[in-house]
């Protein structure tokens, strides 16, 4: 048997209370807002109580983060 990624989709992030629509639609880093970052796809998120899945985009900044 390999190491082979199974064909399947992980389930959106369930997000509760209100998010700006610019952080759904893809036009700003869902972490922190930026507009005028390079963007990239970070996966996909549904607002409880919704059934539409949004694709959500980063510009990285939770990744450069440490823990305390």
């Amino acid at each position: 048997m390999g190491d082979a990624v199974p064909d399947t989709q992980l389930a959106p992030t369930v997000i509760d209370g209100r998010l700006s629509i610019a952080r759904l639609h893809g036009e700003a880093c869902f972490d922190c807002g930026a507009v005028n970052k390079t963007l990239r796809a970070a996966g996909h998120v549904v607002l409880r109580g919704s059934d539409r899945v949004w694709q959500i985009v980063t510009c990285g900044c939770r990744a450069r983060k440490t823990p305390a």
